[in-house]
């Protein structure tokens, strides 16, 4: 009984010093994640969240009556639902290792309509690319702070799905190449509903 106790004076006396000195929070709990990790990881978020916009812009136009490829609208649909988690799996993590989550303004598309399947579809590539820069230097800078925590985090939560799903509209690309524009499109659509 002694010993809780004193472990509580010692905890009410560090909640008490810590908010005199004008601390947030009573205690600092971060966990060896740099101040360089976490602003990083802040940038990340809004770069999900952009893709996440941009990929239900491209599911709406697919949707339109005057598209009609429900397949594709499925296909961006499930797109931008995951990279809603991926946004959401970096403020996770951000809040386990005791980061402060900063959210930024997320950037509407520049773009809501595409003038083929194809197309969208290479603009999705080029965004997944994007990421998956941006999560290396973002690895990186992890590396370089020697925290393998965020390396294993970034390399096996976020970049092993980067990797597979820019295969998978590199071979959409192709399926939709090979298939041709017209009722091309309309059967690899097909495929994906």
């Amino acid at each position: 009984m002694a010993r809780f106790s004193l472990l509580s004076a010692i905890l009410l006396h560090l909640v008490v010093v810590s908010m005199q000195q004008g601390y947030d929070e009573p205690l600092d709990i971060r966990q060896r994640l740099g101040s360089s990790s976490v602003a990083k990881i802040n940038d990340q978020i809004p770069i999900q969240f952009n893709a996440m916009y941009l990929y239900e812009a491209m599911a709406s136009y697919f949707g339109r009556p005057s598209v009609g490829l429900p397949g594709f609208k499925k296909f961006f649909k499930r797109a931008a639902d995951k990279e809603r988690e991926r946004a959401h799996k970096l403020i996770d993590y951000l809040n386990m290792r005791g980061g402060h989550v900063k959210l930024k303004p997320i950037i509407p598309p520049r773009d809501y309509e595409w003038s083929s399947a194809p197309d969208a579809t290479k603009a999705a590539l080029d965004t997944q690319k994007n990421i998956t820069q941006e999560l290396y230097i973002l690895r990186d800078r992890a590396d370089m702070e020697s925290d393998p925590h965020l390396v294993k985090f970034i390399e096996s939560e976020l970049l092993t799905e980067q990797v597979t799903g820019i295969r998978d509209l590199r071979e959409l690309i192709a399926r939709l190449f090979r298939a041709g524009s017209g009722l091309g499109e309309v059967i690899v659509d097909k495929e994906l509903n």
